[in-house]
C-alpha cells in the first residue's frame, strides 16, 4: 500500500498597498551618505560623511535608509520599502514612523535643507581681472574675425580690458601680421594691448630662469616651441601656461584666435542651475554656417562681466544670487552623487558652449545626446551625414551646471590662487590642466553657463573617420584620467604641496620596469575602450526605433573600439608614432610622465615668483 503524503498550505498574501501617485507640492527626501560598521549580529554603526556625526541602529534601519538614497516623497520611501524589505508588507504607517525619525536624527535631509545648507556659504572677495589672453598660431584671418568682435565690444560696453596675444606661430609673416593687428585694435579701442611672441617670450622664460635657477629647462619647456623634445605636436599648452603665469595672483579671461563674439542663448535656455551631475549633452544642427551664426538669442549684456559675476565666488553665493536651485530639480537625483554642490564647493572656472564648428577633434558625443537633439541630429539621412562631420552645430548646456574638473578651454579663470601647468604639447591641455586644477583645489567646480560662443575653424575638417575609427586617446588624455586616479588620495591644503606628491608620483610610474609600464598601458586602454563601447552600447539599447543609419554608425563605434580592446598590438597612445613596438612604448611613457613631473616640481616656485611680480611682469613686456 503506497503511502502518498499529501498537503496543502492556505495562506492570506500581505496587501501591498499601491505606490502613491508624486505628489507635486510634497517636500522631497534623501539619505545622507555614510560609513557602516557592525557592532553586533543585529546593529550597527552609521558615520555620516559630511560631518562625521555617528548613529547606533538595526540592520533593518539601515536597508530601509539605503533605499532612500534618491529625493523623493516620504510617501513614495515608505512604498519602496514595503515592497523590497521582507516582512514590512502592509506595514507603511510604520516605516512611515522610523521615516520620520530618521529625519529627526537628521540622516533623511528633506529638499530645502538641502538647500539651505548650501547657500549658506559666505561670498568671498574676488580676485581682480589681470587681462583677456588670445591664443594664436599662424591663423591672421582667424585673429582679424575676432579682434572686429572684440572692437564691436569695446565699442558697445566701453570695458577697457586689458588685452594680450600670445602667439605661437612658426611662419615670421603670420608674426608681423598678427603684431600689426593687435596694433589697430589698440589704436581703433584705446585698449591697453600686448604682443608677446618668440623674442617675448624668450625673455620671459629668462627672467623665470634667472629667479628660479634650477628650473631653467623647465621653464624653457613649459613655454618654449623649440625647447621641447616633442614640439612639432599642437602646443596650445605653452600658451596657457604662459597666460597662468602672466596672470599669477588674479583672474583671467582665455580666448582662441577662432573664437568670436558675442555669446548667444539656444531657444532652449531656462534659468536656474541644473543639480544633475549626469545630465546628458545638448545640441541642434543648423543646416549652415549663417543659420548656426543666427540661432538663439545674442547675449547683449558684457560677457566677460556675465562670467566675472560667479569666477572665483562660492557656488552657495553663485547659487543665491544668479542660478537659483529649485527644489524639485532634486527629484530623482542621489545624494551621495551630489558632493559637488556642498558648502566649501567654489567656481574656480566658467564655461561656455559654441555656436559654428564642433570644438572637439572626434564627434563621439553625438552619439549621447538627450532625446531632442538625437531627434535634431538625425531628422534625416542627409542631415545625419553632415551633422557627423561637425561643421556647424549649436551646443549649449539648457541650464547653468557645474563640473567637478574642466574639460575644454574654460572662458574665465580663478588664479588668485595657484593655478597648476598643463602639459605644454599635444591636444586635450585644457582637460588636463582641468584635472590638475581639481587635484591641487579639491573644492573648486567648473560653472557652464547657457550661453555659447561663436567658433570658426580656419578649414572643413572631417571627423566622421576618427569618430568610427575608434582612434587611441592621447598622451594628455592618458595622463588627465592618471590624476583624476590620484583624487581623495592626499590630504594636504596646500596645492604647491599637492603638485610636489604629483610629482613624485609620475616618477614613481616612470621608475617601473618595462613589464609594468606595457601592462599598466594596456590595461588603460582597455578600460578606455570599454568605457566607449559601454557608453554607446547603452545609447543603442535605449533606442531601438533609431534610423538605420545612425544604429549602422553607433554599431561600428562598437565595433571598431572592440577589435582595438582584442588585438595584439602594441599600447600605443595617440601622439605616438604608428609603428612603435612595446619597448618604445614603454620609453616614451616613461618620457611623457618624467616631462610633467618635473613641470609639476618646479611649477609652484614659478607660480609664486609670477604672483609676486604682478601686473610689473606683464607691463615690462
Amino acid at each position: 500500500m503506497a503511502n502518498n503524503l499529501n498537503y496543502q498550505i492556505n495562506y492570506t498574501p500581505p496587501v501591498i498597498a499601491p505606490a502613491p501617485k508624486p505628489d507635486p507640492d510634497a517636500p522631497l527626501f534623501a539619505s545622507e551618505d555614510g560609513l557602516v560598521a557592525s557592532l553586533s549580529s543585529q546593529e550597527c554603526i552609521f558615520q555620516i560623511k559630511r560631518n562625521g556625526d555617528t548613529h547606533v541602529m538595526t540592520f533593518q534601519v539601515l536597508q530601509a535608509l539605503d533605499q532612500c538614497r534618491e529625493f523623493r516623497s516620504l510617501d513614495e520611501h515608505a512604498a519602496r520599502i514595503e515592497s523590497t524589505i521582507a516582512g514590512l508588507a502592509g506595514k507603511r504607517e510604520d516605516v512611515k514612523r522610523v521615516l520620520e525619525s530618521l529625519i529627526q536624527r537628521s540622516l533623511l535631509v528633506s529638499d530645502q535643507a538641502f538647500i539651505e545648507r548650501l547657500i549658506q556659504a559666505p561670498r568671498l572677495a574676488q580676485a581682480d581681472m589681470r587681462a583677456v589672453f588670445i591664443r594664436a598660431c599662424d591663423r591672421p584671418q582667424q585673429l582679424e574675425h575676432l579682434l572686429a568682435t572684440l572692437t564691436e565690444y569695446e565699442r558697445r560696453h566701453r570695458a577697457g580690458r586689458r588685452y594680450v596675444v600670445l602667439d605661437d606661430s612658426s611662419l615670421p609673416a603670420s608674426m608681423n601680421t598678427q603684431r600689426d593687428l593687435l596694433r589697430e585694435f589698440a589704436r581703433t579701442t584705446g585698449c591697453k594691448a600686448s604682443y608677446i611672441g618668440r623674442t617675448e617670450c624668450a625673455k620671459i622664460a629668462d627672467k623665470f630662469a634667472r629667479a628660479q635657477p634650477q628650473a631653467k629647462s623647465t621653464v624653457a619647456r613649459l613655454l618654449m616651441r623649440d625647447a621641447h623634445p616633442q614640439a612639432q605636436r599642437f602646443g596650445g599648452g605653452r600658451g596657457r601656461n604662459l597666460a597662468t603665469l602672466l596672470s599669477a595672483g588674479a583672474r583671467l579671461s582665455m580666448l582662441d584666435d577662432d573664437l568670436r563674439l558675442p555669446l548667444r542663448r539656444p531657444e532652449y535656455a531656462r534659468d536656474g542651475l541644473d543639480p544633475n551631475p549626469n545630465a546628458q549633452a545638448w545640441g541642434r544642427f543648423p543646416a549652415s554656417m549663417d543659420d548656426a551664426f543666427s540661432r538663439g538669442e545674442e547675449f547683449v549684456a558684457d560677457p566677460f562681466a556675465l562670467h566675472l559675476e560667479s569666477c572665483g565666488q562660492s557656488l552657495g553665493a553663485v547659487v543665491q544670487a544668479s542660478y537659483p536651485l529649485e527644489r524639485m530639480a532634486l527629484r530623482g537625483l542621489n545624494l551621495g552623487r551630489l558632493d559637488a554642490l556642498a558648502e566649501p564647493s567654489r567656481i574656480i572656472a566658467t564655461q561656455a558652449g559654441s555656436y559654428g564648428s564642433s570644438r572637439t577633434e572626434t564627434n563621439l558625443w553625438l552619439y549621447q545626446l538627450d532625446a531632442e537633439s538625437r531627434a535634431d541630429f538625425w531628422r534625416d539621412r542627409a542631415a545625419y551625414q553632415r551633422n557627423i562631420e561637425g561643421q556647424h552645430l549649436c551646443y549649449a548646456v539648457p541650464q547653468a551646471c557645474v563640473v567637478a574638473m574642466s574639460n575644454f578651454t574654460s572662458f574665465t579663470l580663478d588664479n588668485s590662487r595657484l593655478l597648476p601647468c598643463t602639459n605644454p604639447v599635444g591636444r586635450g591641455e585644457d582637460g588636463l590642466a582641468g584635472a590638475l586644477t581639481r587635484y591641487c583645489h579639491p573644492d573648486s567646480l567648473a560653472l557652464e553657463l547657457p550661453e555659447a560662443i561663436g567658433h570658426v575653424q580656419e578649414t572643413a575638417r572631417k571627423r566622421s573617420d576618427k569618430t568610427l575609427a575608434a582612434p587611441p586617446p592621447r598622451v594628455n588624455h592618458f595622463l588627465r584620467d592618471f590624476v583624476q586616479r590620484q583624487f581623495g588620495l592626499f590630504r594636504a591644503e596646500d596645492p604647491a604641496l599637492r603638485l610636489r606628491f604629483m610629482a613624485d608620483v609620475l616618477r614613481d610610474l616612470a621608475a617601473a620596469n618595462v613589464p609594468d609600464r606595457i601592462a599598466h598601458l594596456r590595461e588603460y586602454l582597455s578600460y578606455a575602450r570599454a568605457d566607449v563601447i559601454d557608453r554607446v552600447q547603452h545609447q543603442i539599447e535605449a533606442v531601438p526605433d533609431a534610423p538605420v543609419y545612425w544604429q549602422a554608425d553607433a554599431r561600428e563605434i562598437v565595433q571598431a573600439n572592440a577589435k582595438a580592446l582584442l588585438a595584439k598590438a602594441p599600447p600605443r597612445l595617440g601622439d605616438w608614432p604608428d609603428d612603435i613596438d612595446d619597448a618604445g612604448c614603454a620609453k616614451a611613457l616613461a618620457a611623457e610622465l618624467g616631462d610633467l613631473a618635473d613641470a609639476c616640481e618646479h611649477w609652484p616656485a614659478l607660480w609664486q615668483h609670477a604672483a609676486e611680480q604682478g601686473e610689473k611682469l606683464l607691463s615690462a613686456v
